[in-house]
């Protein structure tokens, strides 16, 4: 069967403060445009409750450059292609975790998506992308959680409406790494921590989402604060073919040492809740420790112990283990791990 995108009006701003007026004129009918990756898949499908009827594209403003020094950091602007944090050498040098999620992409992706599309990409729960009127696509139902299948694009950790998981690689990373976000609306500009962005499901505009953007904002960049003295990071996913197929899980860790010994650690769990989850239970442990092999798979047992895997239609509670292993893979790849 031929699918045919359907038309829409497409809006060429001028500046940033002219495409915020652009979707504040247009009233929550037109939606920002960058790489198109997923914006022209959806209307491609045609999902209901998704498609707008104009896209603005912002890929003329200027927001791809990527910038770094020691003092403050890496900043990297939200057109920016996954390939081009790629290849910063920055990048390469400095952030372990965001240098391994954003080498996970296949090439013709990575050229193409760009850094704020991937955090802002809808969610690719099958119920979803095959137009199912599911919470998501303007019904009041989630398929998975009510006896589907919930095998890959489910949370194990719970939800509130929709069980969708996020299913970006470069989120978890910026989690695990402290950064922030810097969004343009009609007051001007502001910065958003992660959770900020990021809060899990909720009803924004009308619609359910799992980050906080209103529909009159953009997001034009990400900062991400220099490394500590003595830390390393590192991110590791578990995928059936990696460069295709989105996670069943991945985990990013961001560890400042004493000598050999953790003296703090995050540990960020990805693709298993409906946002980047701290695994708390987990960092804790790992204070004063050393990397034994021990220690990373009692820190693993912690990190999914608060795990409510779905029970009902196919279950995902499999991917508890699979969350286990990826953990373990993160924290084995920084030094000092034994």
């Amino acid at each position: 069967m031929r699918s045919e995108t359907r038309k829409f009006g497409l809006l060429t701003p001028t500046s940033v403060s002219d495409a915020v007026s652009l979707l504040t004129s247009y009233g929550g009918q037109a939606r920002v445009m960058a790489g198109g990756t997923d914006l022209l898949y959806q209307i491609k499908e045609n999902l209901v409750g998704l498609v707008p009827k104009y896209v603005v594209d912002i890929t003329g403003l200027g927001l791809d450059a990527i910038s770094y020094d020691s003092t403050n950091g890496l900043t990297v602007g939200a057109t920016a292609n996954v390939s081009a944090v790629l290849a910063n050498s920055a990048v390469q040098s400095n952030y372990g975790a965001l240098y391994g999620a954003v080498g996970g992409h296949a090439v013709q992706i990575a050229n193409q998506a760009t850094i704020g599309g991937d955090l802002l990409q809808e969610v690719w729960c099958w119920y979803l992308r095959n137009n199912f009127d599911c919470w998501r696509n303007g019904g009041n139902v989630c398929y998975a959680a009510q006896g589907g299948d919930n095998r890959y694009y489910q949370s194990i950790f719970g939800g509130n409406l929709c069980y969708a998981v996020h299913a970006g690689d470069i989120a978890t990373a910026l989690f695990a790494l402290d950064a922030d976000v810097t969004i343009e609306g009609p007051g001007g500009s502001r910065t958003a921590s992660m959770d900020q962005l990021m809060p899990g499901i909720s009803i924004v505009d009308g619609r359910i989402k799992e980050n906080s953007l209103r529909y009159n904002e953009i997001l034009t960049q990400v900062h991400v604060p220099a490394p500590a003295a003595n830390s390393a990071s590192a991110f590791f996913k578990a995928s059936d073919r990696n460069a295709i197929d989105f996670h069943m899980a991945s985990c990013a860790v961001n560890v400042t040492f004493n000598g050999t010994s953790v003296s703090n650690a995050k540990v960020v769990l990805g693709g298993v809740a409906e946002k980047p989850l701290r695994a708390t239970a987990a960092e804790s442990y790992l204070s004063g420790q050393q990397l034994t092999e021990a220690v990373i798979a009692e820190a693993a047992t912690k990190a999914l112990s608060g795990a409510t895997p779905l029970t009902t239609g196919t279950g995902n509670g499999f991917r508890v283990y699979i969350a286990q292993g990826v953990v373990k893979k993160a924290l084995r790849s920084l030094p000092n791990s034994s």
